[in-house]
């Protein structure tokens, strides 16, 4: 039997359809979390969809100890009640992968539909892993809105560029050979040059080389997956929230902004290690700091492939590899992280970090949000149809795989990150497989 516009479309909704299980079995950050849409509102207002929850800002301060019949707790009608917390909201963001078909691959099935759809179940494999890799990448190493490198004025030509790693940019490390780039100012606004391909990466001097050129970029810009980046600064981000992002001590997160005043202690706590190298006392350094600031306890740290290694070198009866760990690393060793522990708490490598920086965390206090796992779009707007384009309609089949979620934090205060440790020689312009 061959396949067709008809047996096609039905097999594929279960051949895509069967991916949802899958994704949340990857070793990617967003699975370490918990399910926040169980506690979160859902939103659904004009140019909003996501969810809007308490955070917390401070402790509550309307209590302690009075004289027995005492009755001025609170000391005004207008501040009973927890004061420290906030109205805070996530907003959903779609994540797409675009499915073809031709018709000539569909006549040369004749007879083979089940060798065919085995390689469209293969193609869709790698469909889920590509874009849950490039997803956790603007959840633990992107800059904000999904920014993968800033521009800066050094090598900068119409094929040229050179991404900086000044204060701990990333430099190259998440530029690829094939990837399609835009270029325009971080915070969204007018694209300087858009539909550049990369044809080579030079880690080592963090050089990229695009084509088809003919439009220099402007130093200072971000770099951009195409399609990423936001041409209005109204419309910024499109991507999901990253760590970069909510694990700072300046900025605007979930409605909330430390620079507002009785909200200062949304921000989470920093700190530059000056090219030190990591140890069992920096890191138990800031997991303290953490959660004397914020008065939350870490229960893990977060890290990249270069200080994993680094802590290798060092592995003490305080901090070494084991695989019976409970709680998040538990979870983090299911999925396939490496993990080492330290003081009773893991220390989880994820291979899309930032080079030179560590976080910790009370992961409880992080939550994901997903309203639609990633899985084939089954409303009208969504479903297979006939590609229809400038010179007419093609013979060819056109489907979405979509993905709305978000990540998003209930105290950041619970949150913080040292940057600038020494990176082993072994690791400086290796970047991780994307």
């Amino acid at each position: 039997m061959g396949v067709d516009s008809t047996t096609y479309l039905a097999d594929a909704k279960n051949v895509y359809g069967a991916i949802q299980d899958q994704v949340s079995t990857l070793a990617a950050f967003m699975n370490l979390l918990g399910d926040g849409s169980k506690f979160g509102k859902p939103i659904n207002d004009l140019g909003i969809r996501g969810y809007t929850f308490l955070a917390r800002l401070q402790p509550n301060w309307n209590m302690g100890y009075r004289p027995e019949g005492y009755n001025g707790v609170g000391n005004a009608v207008a501040n009973f009640g927890n004061q420290g917390l906030n109205n805070s909201t996530v907003i959903l963001k779609y994540a797409y992968v675009p499915i073809v078909i031709t018709g000539q691959a569909e006549n040369l099935t004749k007879g083979q539909q089940r060798a065919f759809m085995q390689a469209k179940a293969l193609e869709a494999k790698f469909d889920m892993k590509d874009i849950v890799s490039h997803v956790n990448v603007v959840m633990v190493g992107a800059q904000s809105g999904g920014q993968l490198a800033t521009v800066d004025a050094t090598s900068l030509t119409t094929t040229t560029f050179h991404c900086s790693t000044a204060g701990g940019l990333p430099g190259a490390q998440y530029i690829r050979v094939g990837m399609p780039l835009d270029f325009g100012p971080p915070g969204g606004g007018t694209l300087d040059v858009t539909g550049q391909t990369v044809t080579a990466v030079n880690y080592s001097t963090n050089v990229v080389t695009f084509s088809p050129g003919g439009t220099a970029p402007t130093s200072t810009d971000g770099v951009w997956l195409s399609g990423e980046a936001s041409p209005t600064t109204g419309a910024f981000p499109y991507t999901a929230t990253g760590l970069q992002q909510i694990v700072s001590s300046t900025g605007a997160l979930q409605g909330l902004n430390p620079a507002t005043a009785g909200q200062q202690s949304w921000a989470s706590y920093q700190a530059a290690m000056a090219n030190a190298a990591t140890s069992p006392a920096s890191l138990l350094a800031l997991k303290q700091f953490v959660k004397n600031r914020g008065g939350s306890e870490p229960d893990c740290w977060i890290t990249g492939s270069d200080q994993i290694n680094e802590l290798a070198t060092i592995a003490t009866t305080l901090l070494y590899y084991r695989t019976d760990q409970g709680g998040l690393g538990k979870k983090a060793i299911d999925l396939g992280f490496t993990t080492f522990e330290l003081a009773g708490d893991p220390i989880v490598e994820d291979k899309d970090f930032v080079p030179g920086v560590t976080m910790a965390m009370d992961s409880e206090m992080v939550k994901k949000f997903e309203a639609v796992p990633l899985s084939m779009a089954e409303d009208e707007a969504g479903s297979w149809t006939r590609v229809s384009g400038t010179n007419g309609i093609a013979d060819a089949v056109q489907g979405l795989l979509r993905w709305y979620h978000n990540i998003g934090t209930l105290q950041r205060s619970a949150l913080g990150k040292q940057t600038g440790y020494l990176v082993p020689a072994a690791f400086v312009g290796q970047p991780p497989t994307y």
